[in-house]
């Protein structure tokens, strides 16, 4: 009963992460894009004209950490890509183990980032910090990214708990 449940949500984290993974990398692209086509013209007219996107660099750096966390949970589906060198040679009980190992590991490091950046989410609102360029309220970046690593727990879970021993590059 509770393995459907976790299936489930899982699937929908997943579709989550890729959708905010497939927004937030368009747009990281767009302004990198646009900023370097407004660079051009801006060396060209001698300073006199500056198209370029007002914290480009800070936008890019948050949204990066953003598509990272994003990316690794939906990477999950489908096993690890795994050198089979070594494991592939073991019984298939073993590597169905280890694998789940694996994914109990994937597990503390998801929960561990999340109690990090739960903790400094609540720091960087109560000390009200805001980005450099653009102003933004630090909380809310941190608080995505404590949201993100749950997602990674969440659908680790869901493969420590169903996982063959398939790997990803075989799926």
């Amino acid at each position: 009963m509770i393995i459907p449940l976790i299936r489930r949500l899982s699937g929908w984290i997943e579709a989550a992460c890729i959708a905010l993974a497939a927004v937030a990398l368009a747009y990281m692209v767009f302004v990198v894009g646009f900023n370097v086509l407004a660079r051009i013209v801006f060396d060209l007219t001698d300073t006199a004209i500056n198209f370029m996107i007002p914290g480009a660099i800070e936008q890019v750096s948050y949204l990066l950490g953003l598509i990272a966390l994003a990316a690794l949970t939906a990477s999950m589906s489908g096993g690890m890509i795994a050198v089979d060198i070594l494991v592939g040679r073991l019984p298939g009980t073993l590597q169905i183990l280890i694998a789940r190992l694996w994914f109990v590991a994937i597990i503390v490091f998801a929960l561990t980032l999340s109690w990090l950046f739960y903790h400094e989410t609540l720091a960087t609102f109560a000390r009200q910090e805001e980005t450099q360029d653009l102003r933004l309220p630090m909380y809310l970046i941190y608080g995505l990214y404590t949201l993100e690593s749950l997602a990674l727990a969440v659908v680790a879970l869901r493969e420590a708990l169903t996982n063959r021993g398939q790997h990803a590059e075989l799926s």
